[in-house]
């Protein structure tokens, strides 16, 4: 009897025994994979973090660039525009790109001041909406988004468009911060912003949000050409862009050397052109090992010096 109980508690011990050691052997086992866990976590964010400080130094030189160029004129020979270069270093490796804004139609110049429509200016974003087949009427809930009335265009919309929809907010009645608050608008989505299928460039290479709405004829892409007056199609555009890769525009007036700008059509955008230029976007991307860090942001040059308008990080 007392040699059946010893063997009880001999077995009882030895499962406790292997309890214990399969409850450590777990703890173990848990603690290993939450630092396993752990150091790779730590290990993304300080390659994140390289990577955002690549992408910065991308941005750091892009300022360099727009601060030592020539002021006299804006064009895709410079420095500034032809740089794109992936530059990689032991750790990780950086891109960047620079626009000139102003060789975009500024959407916030649609209204003068005291709120009315200019009629020139909207003349020039049906053309260029009807060069990218989009509908010219949306041209009309752009005009009742900047206004600071609550009028409704014919083909507009306001807070009673706006205050019905699943998530409603309000009509702005303000400028646009950036053109990717188009998406905002009534009828403005994937396919409009960036063509069927996206087979175009998005609506930002020919929009923006910055500058006095004159538009740099050495820097703007031959769709916003186009849209600058009906006389002016594809294939005059086009003569353009031939012509100031070779000649450049250093003065307006050189835009009547083009054959087809006569003394009219030059007299009729000559106000809404120039040659120089003082917002520019930069995009920069920072790599190291799967980690991607991208910086956007717009300058404003004045003189030699430039100032941030707008800085995101992604």
């Amino acid at each position: 009897m007392k040699r059946r109980q010893g063997e009880r508690e001999k077995g009882m011990a030895l499962v406790l025994t292997l309890v214990v050691v399969t409850i450590l052997a777990v703890l173990v086992l848990e603690f290993n994979y939450l630092m396993r866990v752990e150091t790779e976590i730590s290990g993304n964010y300080r390659d994140s973090l390289k990577a955002y400080y690549l992408a910065k130094s991308g941005v750091n030189f892009a300022y360099l660039l727009l601060r030592d160029d020539d002021l006299s004129y804006d064009s895709l020979d410079e420095d500034w525009a032809l740089a794109k270069p992936l530059v990689a270093m032991e750790e990780g490796a950086v891109i960047f790109q620079i626009e000139d804004e102003c060789g975009k139609i500024n959407i916030n110049s649609l209204l003068v001041k005291g709120g009315k429509i200019d009629e020139k200016k909207k003349a020039v974003l049906e053309r260029l909406f009807e060069v990218l087949e989009i509908d010219r009427e949306l041209v009309d809930v752009v005009y009742d988004w900047l206004d600071k009335d609550d009028e409704e265009r014919d083909f507009g919309a306001e807070d009673d468009y706006y205050s019905e929809l699943e998530k409603p907010y309000p009509c702005k009645n303000r400028p646009l911060d950036t053109v990717d608050e188009l998406f905002l608008l009534k009828g403005f989505n994937d396919e409009v912003f960036y063509g069927k299928e996206k087979e175009r460039e998005a609506l930002d290479s020919y929009l923006t949000v910055y500058g006095d709405g004159k538009i740099n004829i050495n820097t703007a892409p031959s769709i916003v050409l186009q849209s600058l007056h009906p006389d002016i199609d594809e294939s005059l555009a086009q003569e353009i862009v031939v012509y100031r890769k070779e000649h450049l525009f250093k003065k307006i007036t050189d835009l009547k050397e083009i054959p087809g700008i006569d003394e009219r059509l030059y007299n009729e955008i000559g106000l809404h052109i120039t040659i120089k230029s003082n917002f520019f976007s930069i995009s920069s991307q920072g790599a190291l090992g799967e980690a991607r860090r991208r910086i956007k942001t717009i300058l404003q040059r004045q003189g030699k010096n430039l100032k941030i308008q707008y800085w995101r990080i992604g």
